[in-house]
């Protein structure tokens, strides 16, 4: 991926926002769901190695109760808020034109000590595409792309 260029850490270091998201065609519909028509997020990539990246619903409801403290809301919507939102952190590292981050915090704690792969291309306007590629719970091969921009 990314053509005959070599994509370097340099390229990809900074702060991106989230612009759009997308998934091989039987995907779509799952991923609509969980993270909504509209998704957003942000991806900060540090000159000294540390990842950070969040992405979530842009229309994710309010948690009921203390708005202060979330364990006193009902464990549905609890899980509702969980199953809208994931985010990571880490030591990041271009290799082949793959992002790998050494995760070291994550939502899903089974991420934690692993490695997250994304394939990086750097796309004409600028913009940066990460893909992940994974095997569903039913079997199929299902690619995710995420396109972002830097931020202003």
């Amino acid at each position: 991926m990314g053509g005959t260029r070599v994509i370097a850490a340099e390229d990809i270091t900074g702060t991106w926002l989230l612009i759009e998201r997308g998934a091989s065609e039987s995907a779509q519909g799952e991923l609509l769901q969980r993270y909504g028509a509209q998704s957003e997020g942000m991806a900060i990539f540090s000159p000294d190695g540390w990842l950070s990246g969040i992405v979530c619903r842009s229309d994710r409801a309010p948690l009921p109760g203390n708005a202060d403290w979330h364990a006193d809301a009902p464990a549905d919507a609890r899980l509702a808020a969980f199953d809208s939102y994931v985010s990571y952190a880490g030591h990041w590292r271009v290799e082949n034109d793959q992002l790998i981050t050494k995760v070291r915090f994550a939502l899903n704690p089974n991420w934690v000590g692993g490695e997250q792969v994304r394939d990086i291309e750097l796309l004409a306007d600028g913009k940066m595409r990460l893909v992940v590629t994974r095997v569903w719970p039913n079997g199929e091969r299902v690619s995710v792309w995420l396109d972002w921009r830097r931020a202003d």
